[in-house]
Order: structure tokens, then C-alpha cells, then sequence
């Protein structure tokens, strides 16, 4: 781990274009840590103040002045430049987010330019497309890191995060984690909020994919176009010159019109790619896609594939495919058709629960939040589903509340029972945030009310009958939920195993 000395602070930050003016009484003096949490502040500190969601630290720099005498900052508005005169270390610069991010890599070691890196971002497919680059590459016998909302993979080892994409001391001790163990490839998900945040810093991505894109996100963003303005950052910015770009037919007309001059490459479906967003430089040909497989040709100008992957959904193959080609982009490494039953499906991404299918019913777990999401998801099990389509859902409290209508509408379209329950309502009234997904139903008469997750999933296992199709949505891989300020444990995977098991008991007695 790298000194935090004063003058190579200053460097650090005059390198990457930050750096607007500054003050250092001692360029030899060498600072213990850094912080952005003014609680967390150590002697001979240096505090990093930046302008939150909520909360604008700079307000903190008077009163820290006082408190601490030996305190360095970082600071992004000049207003405040005048309160830092009596620090004896002080830099103002473009933006505090990014300069956190550089100085981590740089605390670090600089990781980043030791590894072979996958950037995904998209509104839906990211962390299933990260998954599958690091189920390709184990079977291909190489070692790889992820990051994401599964949290943190390196090799066999699993460590959780907070966010989709860690906060930058997360993210560069964990790129540094990978250099030591020797690790060459990380595949990572690069969400809106961290391109937003510039938690990525000096990360160029050797490839990266575009999964999807549709309503998500508005509370933070405002608008469509500034929340694909982000995402679309990680093609121009992040990404090393020359580096792969592959584009997810799923784009559709929010595809830029100079994605070719950018050197993007599209990806889907034979059959779809027809009209002006045509053809696709990777095109794969879906066979038979069952709940349990899916046998798929895949080509790509020079070769053809062929192959059984142990999973259901042509949404879930198109994250597969982008991820082939994200490994070969790389690596040069190619995975063959007959080897691909080595990938282990996405947990919480339209998995079975597999005990179910003795009863004669399909109950599938999907992290499904959005109302593209969903509508992909039930559509899908539309198809495969002989009788009737159940689906359990509800949406998240303190976040976008225009999706919730949406996301009723499309319940309501598409499966035959709807049953509206809790997501991880935090702070907001359960029943209020059904009211509002309800609120979006053409015939609100149809949906069923359960504000009790346990209970609705309980409800859709113990009526369903043989032939029938249940989708839990919205929570997949997570194992609680956030009620209140409270995180309480909850698996809709278990929770559906026990019901199943009363179930089962039942029909024995």
C-alpha cells in the first residue's frame, strides 16, 4: 500500500487532470489515511469532502478547522476554498468522487494496470453476463475475479459488498487482492450510479458490453436520456482505445448512430436482425429452450458453435453469448459448444427451485425489478408453461415510484394470477406501494393483495396445481429484506423450499 504523502498527493491529482489549486505547508508531510466520513477521521487525517445525495460535507470544513488542526482536505467547491486557509495541506479540485477514486488506485498500487479488465453495464443483464465470463473462464482453467451485485468473487472465495460497484477503496483493494493471488482477468458490473459517482477513476476496460436498457433508475438520473448518457460513458470513457465493444440488439433505437465509428459490435437473436439496427457481427440461433436447457448455435462470421447450456431463457442465453465473446475479446480463449454445460446458472437469475418440479409445478426466482425485466421474464415462462402463470412481486420503497403502474400492467398482461406483495419496502408504508402498482391495472380486481412476502409466497405454492408456473420477482439472489432501517433475513429461494416441503407434507398426511 502505497504513502499518502503530501507531494504525491498533489502529483497524483496533477496527473490526472484534477488538480485546480492547492496548499501544502510540508510536501514531506505524510498523512495516516483518508476518509470521506467525517466520524471516521484519524489523527494527521485526510478528509475528502464531496456533495452527497443527501448531505454536502463541505459544510463540515469550518467546524473540522477547529477540531482538527492537522487535518488535510479535499474539497470540489471553491466557496469553501477560503474556510480551508487555516488547513495546513488543501486541495481543491474538479471533482472530490473522482479524485477518492485516484488516490485509491494510487493507495493501492495501481492495480488496474496489472489486470486484463471486462466492464458490463446495462439496465437489466449485467451481473448474469459477469457470472457467465467467470463460469467460461473456469472452464477454461482460468482463475478470474468479479464484482457486482453478487458481491465479490475472487477464484472461489466470496466477499460481500455494498454496492453494485464497490465504493473506490473497495474496488481498488479488491483489484489489488487480485494482483496478489496472481489472478489475471476481472470481469465487473458498471453501474449508472458509479459512472455517475466516478467511483471508476482511472480503470480503462480492455472490453465491455451494453446488456439492455430501459426505465430504471429516474429518482437518481430524472430522465431516460441522462440515465443512458451514464451507461453510454463506459463505451467512450471507460474503455481502452481499440477495446472490444459489443451492444445488445435490446438497445434498439436508443443505439447511437456512430456506435459503428466507435468500433461497437452488436449481438441477438437469427431472425431479429433485420432493418437499420441490422445485421449483428454475433448472431446466435436458439434451438430448444426448456425450463431446464438450452441447446443454441452461435456464430460469428468465422466459426459456429454449437451446444447445450443447463438453463432456460433466451434472455439469459443472450447474456451468455456476449459473455463468450467478452472472454475471447480478452483472453483469446475460446469456449467450446461441448463444454458448455459446465456453466452453472445465475443465483437468483430465473433459477428453479428445483423441488418443485415433484409436485409438478415450476417455481422460478428472478431478480426481475423493472418492468422490462419482468415482462421478459414472464413471457418467457409464457411460452414453457402448460397451465396457469402465477406471479409474486412487489417494488422497492424510496426508489422510483413510476415504475411501480408499469410493472403492475405488465404482471396483469401477461400471467394469469397476480399476487402483490412486498419487495424491500424500506422506509415506505407496505400497502402504500402496492396502491401504487395496483394503481397501473386495467382490472385492479384481478390482482390479489399480500403485504406479507412469506405469506404470498406461501399462497401461490399452496393453490397452484400441476402444470402451473410460479415467477418470484424482484428479490432473486438477495437473502433478506429491508424493512424499516431494519435488514431482516429473507431467501425467496428457502422460503419457497419450505412452502414446497408443507406442501409436500400435506398431500403425505
Amino acid at each position: 500500500m502505497s504513502t499518502l504523502q503530501a507531494k504525491l498527493i498533489v502529483d497524483v491529482l496533477k496527473k490526472a487532470g484534477l488538480l485546480l489549486d492547492a496548499r501544502v505547508a510540508n510536501p514531506s508531510t505524510v498523512f495516516s489515511a483518508y476518509t470521506t466520513d467525517s466520524r471516521q477521521i484519524q489523527p494527521q487525517g485526510l478528509f475528502i469532502a464531496y456533495q452527497g445525495v443527501r448531505f454536502d460535507s463541505h459544510t463540515l470544513l469550518g467546524e473540522l478547522s477547529r477540531q482538527f488542526p492537522d487535518l488535510g482536505v479535499i474539497l470540489d467547491r471553491s466557496a469553501h476554498w477560503e474556510e480551508c486557509r487555516s488547513f495546513s495541506f488543501a486541495c481543491l479540485v474538479k471533482d472530490s468522487r473522482e479524485a477518492w477514486a485516484y488516490l485509491a488506485a494510487y493507495r493501492w498500487g495501481q492495480p488496474q494496470e496489472q489486470l486484463q479488465l471486462i466492464g458490463v453495464t446495462g439496465t437489466n443483464g449485467k451481473t448474469s453476463t459477469v457470472w457467465y465470463v467467470r463460469q467460461i473462464l473456469a472452464a477454461l482453467g482460468e482463475s478470474c475475479m468479479t464484482l457486482g451485485t453478487l458481491g465479490v468473487y475472487c477464484g472461489q472465495e466470496h466477499l460481500p459488498t455494498q454496492h453494485t460497484t464497490p465504493d473506490p477503496d473497495d474496488l481498488f483493494s479488491a483489484l489489488a487482492l487480485a494482483v496478489q493471488r496472481g489472478i489475471k482477468w476481472v470481469a465487473m458490473e458498471a453501474s449508472s450510479h458509479a459512472i455517475v459517482q466516478k467511483r471508476l477513476g482511472p480503470i480503462r476496460f480492455d472490453a465491455v458490453a451494453f446488456t439492455s436498457f430501459s426505465r430504471d433508475h429516474l429518482d437518481f438520473h430524472g430522465t431516460m436520456e441522462a440515465y443512458f448518457a451514464a451507461k453510454w460513458e463506459l463505451i467512450t470513457h471507460y474503455r481502452k482505445p481499440g477495446g472490444a465493444a459489443w451492444l445488445s440488439h435490446a438497445l434498439g433505437a436508443w443505439k447511437p448512430a456512430n456506435a459503428g465509428a466507435l468500433g461497437c459490435r452488436t449481438y441477438g437473436p437469427d431472425g431479429a436482425n433485420e432493418g437499420e439496427a441490422g445485421p449483428w457481427e454475433l448472431v446466435y440461433t436458439p434451438q430448444d429452450l426448456q425450463l431446464s436447457h438450452s441447446d443454441v448455435c452461435l456464430h460469428d462470421g468465422k466459426q459456429s458453435l454449437q451446444g447445450r447450456l443447463p438453463f432456460g431463457g433466451d434472455f439469459t442465453v443472450d447474456n451468455f453469448v456476449v459473455a463468450w465473446a467478452l472472454v475471447r475479446a480478452v483472453s483469446g480463449l475460446s469456449l467450446a459448444g461441448d463444454r458448455w454445460q459446465q456453466i452453472a446458472p445465475v443465483p437468483g437469475r430465473f433459477e428453479p427451485v428445483s423441488s418443485a418440479f415433484g409436485l409438478g409445478l415450476a417455481v422460478i426466482v428472478d431478480y426481475a425489478h423493472t418492468p422490462d425485466a419482468l415482462e421478459k421474464t414472464l413471457m418467457k415462462l409464457r411460452e414453457l408453461t402448460k397451465g396457469q402463470l402465477w406471479v409474486v412481486f412487489g417494488c422497492g420503497g424510496d426508489r422510483d415510484r413510476g415504475k411501480r403502474p408499469l410493472m403492475g400492467r405488465v404482471a396483469e398482461q401477461w400471467a394469469d394470477r397476480v399476487i402483490v406483495t412486498s419487495d424491500n419496502p424500506r422506509t415506505e408504508m407496505p400497502e402504500a406501494i402496492i396502491d401504487d402498482i395496483i394503481g397501473g391495472l386495467h382490472r385492479p380486481e384481478r390482482a390479489e393483495r399480500q403485504a406479507d412476502r412469506r405469506q404470498a409466497i406461501g399462497q401461490a405454492i399452496l393453490r397452484a396445481v400441476r402444470g402451473d408456473s410460479i415467477l418470484i420477482a424482484g428479490k432473486g439472489h438477495e437473502d433478506y429484506q429491508i424493512i424499516g432501517q431494519e435488514r431482516l433475513p429473507f431467501d425467496d429461494h428457502k422460503v419457497a423450499e419450505e412452502w414446497i416441503v408443507a406442501r409436500s407434507a400435506s398431500i403425505q398426511g
